[in-house]
C-alpha cells in the first residue's frame, strides 16, 4: 500500500509545514510542574470578551438546534451600519484565515498566478497559498523587519493576482505608514488585488499618535482593488468564537461568496460578534491595557539587553541577540509562556503578547531573572 500513500495527495500537500499551536497552558503547567503558569503568546485580549457578548452568546446557545444565518443577516446589518458601506461589501468567515484562504481560492488560477508578501508576514498566506498549490513570492524586509515597500513593489509582476499585507504586521508589530501604503496602490499592476489584513486595526488606530497608520477601507471609493480583512478575535476577545469579515467591492466580494461553505459563521459568534460591536467601554479598555503594556513589556527587554520592536498591535517582538529557545525554555520554567520565532524564521527572537497588569508585572520579574 506504500505507492498507494505516496501519489494519495499531490506533492503540494504532502510537504506542506504542519503549523504548530502552541500547547495548552494546563498541560505545560502539568508537564513542568507549575501551578500558576501565565500564556502570553496567542495576542490574545487579557480582558477577555465584552459582557455584552457573552450574554448575546448565551442567548443563541439556547437557540443551537437551529442553522445559523448563512448569510449573516443580522450582523451584517449592523457592521455595514458602523463601517458605513453596503450589505453587500461584506463577506463573513471563520476568522481571517477563512477569509484569506477564500481570497485564494476565489480569485487565483492555479499555473497562472501567484500571490506576493513580504518576509516575516502572518504564517497563513504562505500556509494557504501552498494547500491550495498557488505559487508565492515574500519579499525582503528593512532592517527593523517591516515591509520593505520598494522591494513589495518590485516583485509585482503580470502573474500577481493578490498581494498580501498584514498592517500592523504579525508576528513583528511594524505597519506601513500612509505615504507608503500609498506608493503600493499606484503601483499595483491591473490584475492585481491589495488584500490589508487588519486584524489589529482598533489597537492601531488607538496607538497612533503620529505614526501616520492608514485605515486601508477609507481609499477603497478611490480604489477598488482593496480588500480589507478584520476580525473578532483580537480587540473584541471571541478568539475561540472564530468570527472575522472582509470588506471590498461587490464583486469582489461576490467572487469570495461563491466559494464560501454554507453556515461558515457559526450563530454563537454571529450574535456575540454583533453584541460586541458596541461595547465602546470594553473597546477603550482593551486600547489602554495594550498601550500600557507595551510599555511595560518594551522597558523591561531593554533592561536585560534586549531589542523590543515597535509595535502598534496587543504584542511585541523582543530580539535576544542569540538564539531564544534557551530564553524560551528559562521564562517557561518561571511559568512564563510566550512564542518563539524559529518557526517563523526568526530563531534569535520571541514573541509577548500583553496580559493583565498582574501578568505584565510577572513577566518583567521572569525577563529582569535572565539578566
Amino acid at each position: 500500500m506504500s505507492s498507494f500513500f505516496d501519489t494519495l495527495a499531490p506533492e503540494y500537500i504532502r510537504t506542506l509545514p504542519v503549523y504548530q499551536p502552541g500547547k495548552p497552558v494546563e498541560e505545560l503547567s502539568r508537564e513542568l510542574g507549575i501551578h500558576d503558569a501565565i500564556k502570553i503568546a496567542s495576542n490574545e485580549n487579557p480582558m477577555g470578551p465584552s459582557p455584552r457578548a457573552l450574554e448575546a452568546a448565551s442567548r443563541a446557545l439556547t437557540r443551537a438546534h437551529l442553522y445559523p444565518h448563512g448569510d449573516a443577516h443580522y450582523l451584517r446589518r449592523a457592521v455595514a451600519e458602523r463601517a458605513e458601506v453596503g450589505p453587500d461589501q461584506l463577506v463573513f468567515g471563520a476568522g481571517s484565515n477563512e477569509l484569506i484562504g477564500l481570497a485564494i481560492t476565489a480569485l487565483c488560477r492555479r499555473g497562472q498566478d501567484e500571490v506576493v508578501f513580504p518576509r516575516y508576514s502572518f504564517v497563513s498566506y504562505k500556509l494557504t497559498a501552498m494547500a491550495l498549490g498557488v505559487p508565492f513570492v515574500e519579499t525582503e524586509v528593512t532592517d527593523e523587519l517591516g515591509c520593505d515597500v520598494d522591494a513589495l513593489i518590485a516583485a509585482m509582476g503580470p502573474r500577481t493576482k493578490l498581494v498580501f499585507l498584514a498592517n500592523p504586521n504579525n508576528p513583528t508589530g511594524s505597519h506601513v505608514r500612509a505615504a507608503d501604503f500609498e506608493r503600493i496602490l499606484e503601483a499595483l499592476p491591473p490584475q492585481t488585488l491589495l488584500v490589508v489584513d487588519e486584524a489589529y486595526h482598533e489597537y492601531a488606530v488607538a496607538a497612533d499618535a503620529d505614526a501616520a497608520y492608514p485605515t486601508s477601507q477609507s481609499y477603497q471609493a478611490d480604489e477598488p482593488r482593496i480588500l480589507t480583512l478584520r476580525t473578532f478575535s483580537k480587540i473584541y476577545g471571541l478568539a475561540g468564537l472564530r468570527i472575522g469579515y472582509g470588506v471590498g467591492h461587490p464583486q469582489v466580494i461576490d467572487c469570495l461568496n461563491r466559494v464560501r461553505r454554507p453556515f461558515n459563521a457559526n450563530s454563537v459568534a454571529q450574535a456575540a460578534a454583533q453584541a460586541a460591536l458596541d461595547d465602546e467601554h470594553h473597546i477603550a479598555r482593551s486600547q489602554t491595557a495594550a498601550r500600557e503594556g507595551i510599555e511595560v513589556l518594551s522597558e523591561a527587554a531593554r533592561a536585560v539587553g534586549f531589542r523590543p520592536y515597535p509595535s502598534l498591535a496587543n504584542f511585541i517582538l523582543v530580539g535576544v541577540g542569540r538564539e531564544a529557545e534557551p530564553v524560551y525554555q528559562a521564562l517557561l520554567r518561571s511559568g512564563v509562556i510566550v512564542r518563539p520565532m524559529a518557526g517563523w524564521g526568526l530563531p534569535q527572537h520571541l514573541r509577548i503578547s500583553v496580559g493583565t497588569a498582574a501578568e505584565m508585572k510577572r513577566v518583567a520579574t521572569a525577563l529582569t531573572q535572565l539578566a
